[in-house]
């Protein structure tokens, strides 16, 4: 009997799923209200139509996920209990409240030692009066301040709840909404002059206590004569558990450039292989089927604990368990129908999961393995087979060793295609970039991430009765992952390898301000060029510089001016010449008394800016530095197309008197850049009059002496008929340069100045 194909085999959890995801995405779409009533009804009563193809099943399953994630989301009492903490916490005296809660996530240390962890409320007290506020068993963060806790421990301590804060810059993580969809929606900070205190310990849940000692030992074992090593230590420990904290800055970076961040942070890849290692095991050493898939399976599910929980290597774990079982009970299901199956029970658990990068990652790959490759590694074996007519016994010991070769490798490749086929479109929405070196990548990682797994595993198995034998293991595993290494970094560095992919580019120039506080760095896009103005400080460039410029899709940068020798003006620069090639640097100052602003010029090749004499930075754009005098701060005048913004480093009385020589002329300019903190009323409005502004823009710095600006600057200013644009409240600005004028538009609402 010819068995059925890939579009004739029925796939019934594909139907369920699809309603599933429908369901989730119209509630997620309509929230709580009589749409989605109307709606959810409407597609049901239409489903109703094919209930002999199972629309009847349909209809219920999306009516279900529907109420489901309204539950999940729009009236889950952690969301709707959020204004009323806010509230409370805002009338408390100090904006403290007393807080119990238990610990059920494991403590995250940074480097500075503070701690942070996700938290069960157990109840909650205003200080003044001790009024019982809530004990709604809510799902809160914690930043501690106080003995190092652990998992499990019931906490007390003082805090202010706070809603976590929205992204202040384009590209930047909305850490906000990556909290709420994991049911978090309040944070309170510890004050490190009254630290909390750990009442009690051991009230965690016995299985992850469990699982959280065997990680901490098994991280011990891995680490046995490679304590020096910290790149492959980090690594393996990356490939074999997960663990990202002995990972060196920025290493990541190289996986991600390449496609191959699957094989750094544990996934359904490393539980797939855990999986054909353990049933190969067990049937050497002759285990029934039935025993084997009954010990095979537990493992599984015990590795994604210790692990993490990862979705991927939660999908990963239940599609091998149907599989396993399927064979156990000789009912073997097609591999799509599985996958539906595994996404299904996920979302069931957590209808938030759909609007995970991890959901989407891991399904989106491996349906397109599923699908196309079976259908590639046919195509590529057909390229080199035997002839079907030539009799078998005439074919060479050398051609059936080469033919066999060919197959595997074509299976391999099949794979890595289809892999990387699946992940193009996750890869754009949150990474911004294509990676074409990701196909060579893993078809020479993927093999080589195998023997690091499986060499950590005899690792961790003769490490429990002797640390010499772990220590060989390791020693071998340090020669697989240098190579492993070097592969990655090698494909990196490859011309054309990866890819930024951003919007549009905009018919005219666009300057962004990123609100850095402390920090200064401005992005101009011209057409397909790039301009920095500075480069902010180290922790800017990895946090706020880096993500927007790879969202705009910054490929090069044509020009960076540096205005001010300091760590907040270039501290950053290494960093982003090191992930993006940045062909001129520009200085405006020489003078400067910091080593990190003389060691970082050493090592590039700059040219200095001369008062007076226009320098182009793009196509559109040009730089002056205005002749004032004498040796003090530079002022920077940028003509952006047909805008002029002037950039005034400080505002103090010695810098306005050496403008005093400078022309109304040259000073006038759209936009002004000044900050305002400390800056003395009449002088810096008569100097405001001279530049004639349209508008202002003024950094703040909170805990900075003079960083704050007046509040009489909003009225004097308006009274004038500028804007002023204050980058506490407003966020990163948008300076555009269009047909119709000058236009300022701030990133944290709606307001615009147009004029």
């Amino acid at each position: 009997m010819k068995a059925p194909s890939f579009f004739t085999q029925r796939y019934p959890f594909l139907g369920i799923l699809l309603a599933a995801i429908a369901g989730i995405l119209l509630s997620s779409f309509f929230g709580y209200g009589l749409w989605l009533l109307v709606v959810v009804c409407s597609i049901c009563l239409l489903l109703f139509l094919f209930r002999r193809q199972g629309g009847m099943c349909w209809a219920a399953t999306l009516a279900v996920f529907a109420l489901l994630h309204l539950w999940n989301w729009d009236l889950s009492p952690t969301r709707n209990l959020a204004p009323y903490l806010d509230s409370i916490g805002s009338e408390a005296t100090g904006n403290e409240l007393a807080v119990r809660g238990i610990i059920i996530g494991e403590p995250k240390i940074s480097r500075s030692g503070s701690a942070t962890f996700p938290m069960r409320l157990e109840e909650l007290r205003g200080m003044q009066d001790g009024n019982l506020l809530t004990r709604a068993p809510l799902k809160v963060q914690v930043r501690w301040a106080g003995n190092q806790p652990s998992y499990g421990d019931r906490v007390l301590f003082q805090g202010i709840p706070m809603r976590p804060a929205p992204p202040r810059n384009p590209g930047e993580m909305d850490y906000r909404r990556w909290l709420e969809r994991h049911g978090i929606t309040i944070r309170f900070e510890v004050d490190p002059s009254i630290p909390g205190t750990i009442e009690s310990s051991g009230h965690g849940n016995p299985l992850m206590v469990f699982a959280i000692r065997a990680r901490h030992r098994m991280e011990e074992i891995l680490s046995i004569d490679m304590e020096r090593v910290s790149q492959v230590r980090g690594a393996i420990e990356g490939i074999c558990l997960g663990v990202t904290e002995h990972a060196p800055e920025g290493f990541t970076d190289d996986f991600r450039f390449t496609g191959t961040m699957h094989l750094f942070a544990v996934s359904g890849l490393h539980v797939g292989m855990l999986a054909v290692i353990l049933w190969f095991v067990l049937k050497a050493v002759r285990i029934p089927r039935t025993w084997a898939v009954i010990l095979t399976i537990p493992m599984l599910f015990f590795f994604v604990l210790v692990t993490g929980m990862k979705i991927g290597s939660i999908r990963s774990a239940t599609m091998a368990s149907i599989l396993l079982i399927g064979i156990t009970l000789f009912r073997r299901s097609p591999l799509l129908n599985t996958l539906a199956a595994a996404a299904f029970f996920q979302l069931a658990l957590d209808t938030n999961d759909l609007f995970s990068a991890g959901w989407q990652f891991s399904y989106s790959v491996v349906f397109a393995i599923i699908v196309a490759a079976p259908r590639i590694e046919a195509w590529l074996i057909r390229l080199h087979e035997p002839d079907p007519f030539l009799p078998t016994k005439l074919i060479g010991r050398r051609e059936r060793w080469g033919f066999r070769v060919w197959h595997h490798v074509s299976g391999l490749a099949a794979v890595s295609a289809s892999a990387w086929i699946g992940a193009i479109i996750p890869t754009l929405a949150y990474f911004h970039l294509i990676s074409f070196s990701a196909f060579g990548a893993n078809l020479l990682a993927v093999p080589l991430a195998f023997l690091v797994i499986s060499l950590g595993a005899l690792s961790l198995v003769a490490g429990t009765f002797s640390s010499w034998m772990a220590g060989a293991f390791n020693n071998a595993n340090w020669l697989i992952t240098k190579l492993l290494l070097f592969i990655v970094q090698t494909s990196a560095l490859m011309p054309g390898g990866h890819w930024f992919v951003g919007t549009s580019a905009p018919a005219f120039p666009v300057m962004t301000i990123l609100d850095l506080r402390g920090g200064s760095c401005a992005v101009i896009r011209d057409g397909s060029q790039f301009v920095l103005i500075n480069a902010g400080k180290k922790r800017d460039a990895v946090a706020t510089i880096l993500p927007f410029l790879e969202s705009v899709g910054a490929n090069s940068i044509r020009s960076c001016l540096i205005t001010k020798l300091d760590a907040s003006h270039l501290g950053g620069l290494p960093i982003v010449r090191k992930e993006i090639p940045v062909r001129e640097v520009l200085v405006a100052s020489t003078l400067s008394h910091s080593q990190i602003a003389k060691g970082i010029l050493s090592s590039v090749n700059s040219h200095t800016v001369f008062p007076g004499k226009p320098i182009s930075l793009s196509k559109r754009v040009s730089a002056e530095l205005l002749t004032t005098g004498d040796k003090g701060p530079p002022v920077i005048r940028i003509q952006l197309s047909e805008s002029r913004i002037l950039l005034l480093p400080l505002a103090d009385q010695e810098l306005i008197s050496s403008l005093s020589v400078v022309s109304d002329d040259s000073l006038h300019a759209d936009v002004l850049m000044m900050p305002l903190g400390g800056a003395e009323l009449a002088s810096t409005l008569a100097l405001i009059a001279r530049i004639a502004p349209k508008a202002v823009i003024t950094q703040v710095e909170l805990f900075k002496q003079n960083g704050v600006p007046s509040g009489e600057w909003e009225r004097l200013l308006a009274e004038k008929g500028i804007k002023l644009f204050r980058q506490d409240k407003s966020g990163a600005l948008f300076i555009e340069s269009a047909a119709e004028g000058t236009s300022v538009k701030p990133f944290l609402d709606n307001s615009n100045l147009n004029r």
